[in-house]
């Protein structure tokens, strides 16, 4: 009650300040979004239910030509179910009883409510130059499972394309032409070295048809656990990667990738490359492989790359495949199936179903089942299913 409470509070600050600026009048839209989430498995004695409530709050003033602009949000999200959340469905027996011997919890709590800003930033236009500071969105990639050249996001296998949290950072960036644009990014840290650098380098090509680009980034990287303390191993990183995207017989092609220089561990390559395809009767199709050289080909993977991928998204296998349909059911309804090939035989389908309510209003079910050899990347017997409502304001 006492978040709520504060939540409402710099709401109406934020409202209060904006209308009585001089320079701008706000605009103010958001929405409520409620999710419930069912996980059944077969090694599991009874399901896990996740009951949970978000409201966000965007707010924007200003904006134009050589003027400030402000653009933000407020985001309280409360738990009603349990908030203690079972993750031994997620992982292969023998990870588990690893776990139980290093003493290491299956279990993790999640905050009841949460109240914080996922993006708020002040920006000004100029002429070709933009600058940025605050928390904001730095996604840069083509990928649509996995986006190697993006260092400072992470994405979800089972909700790929769902809003990621922002980025306190400095960014400036100059634009020409068609698709010409340079970007330079600065994450603030503890020191200038411990911070994190970016640059981006991208234009269309006329000539071939693409648009290419050229990122290269420098950061202190925690995508791994040090296996004597399970902490964070915290290390430089240093990254170069291309993005292109264009035709290719007809067809959508894109390609995605970085080499990445460690400090602590072996360098490794990492790439995604996909096609895609739309049929005149308004069915999608496409197919995405990616290739994780930090991985494994074949299981068992190590303790250290599950607790890797439980706690920052790293892929615990050398890669996969991505096969997807998408289409209109009806003018309100769209369905979609994706399946995800692992190369070590292992699977994950995710079926999705959409459905625009209202004119204000969304909702969307989807779910994910696993099949496959038992210490694959996929261990089997893994049924999620997610009912989410959203009503826009």
């Amino acid at each position: 009650m006492k978040r709520f409470l504060l939540f409402l509070t710099v709401c109406a600050f934020l409202s209060v300040f904006f209308a009585g600026s001089a320079w701008a009048q706000p605009e103010l839209s958001g929405y409520y979004e409620h999710t419930l989430q069912a996980d059944f498995s077969d090694r599991a004695t009874s399901e896990t239910l996740l009951d949970v409530s978000k409201l966000r709050l965007d707010i924007g003033a200003g904006g134009g030509e050589g003027m400030f602009e402000f653009r933000g949000n407020v985001n309280f999200i409360q738990y009603h179910t349990k908030v203690r959340y079972d993750i031994t469905p997620y992982l292969p027996k023998d990870v588990i009883n690893a776990f139980a011997l290093a003493g290491l919890s299956t279990t993790f709590p999640l905050d009841e409510s949460r109240f914080y800003l996922d993006n708020a930033f002040f920006a000004i236009n100029k002429n070709h130059l933009r600058f940025r500071a605050g928390k904001q969105q730095l996604s840069w990639g083509t990928g649509y499972s996995f986006n190697p050249t993006d260092l400072f996001h992470k994405k979800t296998l089972v909700d790929p394309t769902y809003e990621k949290e922002g980025v306190t950072a400095l960014r400036l960036d100059l634009r020409w032409g068609v698709g010409g644009q340079l970007t330079a990014i600065m994450a603030p840290a503890q020191t200038f070295d411990e911070s994190g650098y970016a640059l981006r380098l991208g234009t269309h090509m006329n000539a071939i048809g693409y648009d290419v680009a050229v990122t290269a980034h420098r950061v202190v990287d925690s995508t791994k656990v040090d296996l004597t303390t399970f902490g964070p191993m915290l290390q430089r990183r240093e990254a170069l990667g291309l993005e292109f995207s264009g035709p290719l017989f007809g067809l959508g092609f894109w390609f995605e990738g970085n080499y990445n220089w460690m400090e602590k561990e072996d360098d490794f390559l990492r790439a995604v490359s996909g096609l895609d395809y739309t049929f005149e009767n308004g069915l999608y199709v496409m197919v995405e492989g990616m290739l994780n050289m930090r991985g494994q080909w074949k299981p068992p993977y190590p303790v250290q790359d599950w607790i890797s991928y439980l706690m920052y998204g790293e892929p615990v296998s050398r890669g996969w495949v991505l096969a997807g349909i998408s289409k209109d059911l009806t003018s309100l309804t769209s369905g979609a199936l994706y399946i995800f090939p692992g190369f070590d035989g292992g699977m994950m389908i995710n079926p999705r179903f959409s459905w625009s309510v209202a004119q204000n209003a969304d909702a969307e079910f989807f779910g994910a089942v696993t099949t496959g050899p038992s210490n694959g990347a996929f261990p089997p017997g893994l049924y999620s299913g997610y009912a989410r409502v959203t009503v826009y304001f």
